[in-house]
């Protein structure tokens, strides 16, 4: 069976050496932020996931959700563990007090994320809409919502889903064909198919509401093709009166089928049908036009695309705990001579250099990315309730920068870490008992959701790097050019601020390239959006190295690392500077080249 230990103490070193949490108490929810409260959390957080979780993951991914008579099961044990799961709060752990949540700020969830995927991702994916969509309609939602659907939600009583993608319309929402139709006392009626749909359907609660992008037709009864008419409503499993919250008779929506898929077994996606199912209207009041209509959905995309990074994190770290447990016991030739274990018939795989270059490279990535996941989610606390208003435009500048970054970048490596750690168990990790095969599997539908990985990077691309004129681009060069500036001055960090200050002097370079090019020849630039989105996610885990391998040369500064751990914590991040940060040039040069073969070959031929 997998093995698995929750990364507590990395965490603990992160928040209070790294981040020092303790300076942010004016933020909401920093103030009980001290060791001794947030070792008591994730240490029980650990010991939930690891013990209730993590034991039934393999079992459900071989039974997964199936449809009998009708009726949408979920795997043996889900039940259970739902009802232990709601109880704990770990869904809601930084959902706000007011709305039954724990009011911690969210860089206490980022860890629970982390374990979640790692754990129990096709059980994680039931929960995962509940808080945010909680969240969401405490902002947006009508009052009845507010007082009757998101406590339930909360609570874990009911649960939610986002049913975006139809069988012909992906990304591409011009396309979507589901109709809604207003009614005389207010509500809707919602037609059309919707695919894809995490949770759309099982037996852990009695009700699903359902957050449901659909097409307003004009006055001809025609869709429109633009974006326009595009809007996003509630459509629950079952009826709801709005004057008290009781539940009625089922509404038209049901599952038509579960997706067969690579990976997630146990979660159940469905294929959703709404056939004039009842639903209500949600928006933005305090906008107008598209901005208005689509403000729910921009809310819950971006929660979920940071919750899908961290299944890159997630992936990367348990593969990497399983295949380094084999690499110490499985003998295999001779690794060095003389050999490093002479009284032995031959070395263990952990002494071969290729098998520590695929077992550190995802150590690294995973290390230094779980870094700049609670470093975006202390700049969420901050872009929402710093008082200094630059403050709080720096931060948000760079969550636009990074929410596609990490969502692409992590997940991206995050698979590849797990195909890694797969090679190191050689025969045995193509093997369904040893859990690696399990892992890569699950890790590549990260690369798929809330969008592909490609638009991510033309998101990128095109929005978020000249957002406010630019802006948020040159936030965020700024604040990586701090982090070589503060930490330029000690030779004993020469090795890794040389390798951030270069790669970030060529990335400029390339930007001017791209800002010359990109209008009057945008296909060169599409061609190497990717590119730039990897150059980004090489840099910002390059920047979090820095900084961790600044505390772990200060030993007065680092009271949750011991001596082995922050020479450990130095040569993995060695590691990331000689082995990640050189392929910038290289991307970069990619970049320059403009592509042109890309596109000129024609469509037929490729």
């Amino acid at each position: 069976m997998p093995i698995y230990t929750a990364p507590v103490d990395d965490w603990q070193f992160l928040l209070h050496d790294v981040l020092h949490v303790d300076q942010h108490a004016e933020l909401p929810g920093f103030t009980d932020l001290d060791p001794d409260f947030t070792g008591a959390v994730l240490g029980a957080a650990a010991r939930f996931h690891e013990e209730v979780l993590h034991p039934i993951n393999l079992r459900a991914d071989a039974e997964g959700a199936h449809i009998q008579n009708g009726q949408v099961q979920t795997p043996q044990g889900y039940i259970e563990a739902w009802a232990a799961y709601r109880a704990a709060g770990w869904h809601r752990i930084s959902l706000p007090a007011a709305l039954g949540g724990g009011g911690l700020p969210p860089i206490m969830s980022v860890p629970i994320s982390e374990l979640r995927a790692s754990t129990g991702h096709s059980f994680s994916m039931y929960s995962s809409f509940c808080a945010p969509t909680a969240s969401m309609l405490s902002r947006l939602g009508q009052p009845w919502m507010q007082t009757h659907v998101v406590p339930r939600l909360s609570d874990g009583d009911w649960t939610a889903t986002m049913c975006m993608t139809e069988p012909q319309a992906g990304t591409d929402l011009r396309q979507l064909g589901t109709r809604a139709v207003e009614q005389a006392d207010g509500t809707w009626r919602i037609t059309g198919r919707k695919i894809f749909i995490s949770g759309g359907e099982h037996d852990l609660t009695d009700n699903i509401v359902h957050v449901v992008l659909a097409k307003v037709p004009d006055a001809s009864g025609q869709l429109p093709r633009g974006l326009s008419a595009v809007n996003v409503f509630l459509v629950s499993k079952r009826l709801i009166d709005p004057a008290t919250g009781q539940l009625g008779a089922l509404n038209g929506v049901h599952a038509r089928s579960i997706e067969h898929k690579m990976g997630i077994e146990g979660s159940a996606t469905c294929a959703l049908d709404f056939e004039d199912a009842v639903a209500w209207r949600i928006a933005d009041e305090r906008r107008t036009g598209t901005s208005a209509n689509m403000a729910p959905m921009f809310l819950l995309m971006n929660y979920a695309r940071v919750g899908t990074a961290m299944s890159g994190i997630a992936y990367a770290e348990i593969a990497r705990q399983n295949a380094a447990a084999y690499a110490r016991e499985r003998l295999s030739g001779q690794a060095s001579t003389p050999s490093r274990y002479p009284q032995q018939v031959a070395d263990p795989l952990i002494a071969h250099a290729d098998v520590r270059r695929l077992l550190l490279e995802s150590r690294a990535f995973a290390e230094g990315a779980r870094a700049g996941a609670l470093r975006a989610a202390l700049w969420q606390s901050v872009a929402e309730h710093a008082e200094d208003p630059a403050e709080k435009a720096e931060a948000s500048d760079l969550l636009e920068i990074l929410t596609p970054v990490m969502k692409a970048y992590f997940t991206d490596k995050g698979f590849e870490a797990a195909v890694a750690c797969q090679q190191v168990l050689g025969g045995h990790g193509y093997v369904k008992d040893y859990g690696l095969e399990q892992y890569v599997r699950n890790a590549r539908i990260g690369q798929l959701y809330e969008g592909a990985n490609g638009i991510q990077a033309m998101d990128l691309l095109h929005r978020k790097l000249n957002l406010h004129h630019g802006r948020a681009q040159r936030s965020f060069l700024s604040a990586l050019a701090g982090c070589v500036e503060r930490n330029a001055h000690n030779p004993q960090l020469h090795a890794f601020t040389a390798p951030l200050a270069a790669g970030l002097e060529r990335l400029r370079t390339t930007l001017d390239w791209l800002a010359e090019h990109t209008a009057a020849a945008p296909d060169r630039a599409n061609a190497g959006a990717y590119d730039v989105l990897t150059v980004f996610g090489i840099l910002y885990i390059g920047w979090n190295w820095v900084d961790m391998a600044a505390v772990a040369t200060n030993p007065e500064a680092c009271r949750f690392a011991s001596a082995q751990t922050r020479q450990t914590k130095l040569q993995l991040g060695r590691i990331w500077m000689d082995r990640q940060m050189p392929l910038i040039h290289t991307l970069c040069v990619r970049i320059e080249s403009g592509n042109d073969a890309l596109m000129q070959i024609a469509d037929e031929l490729i």
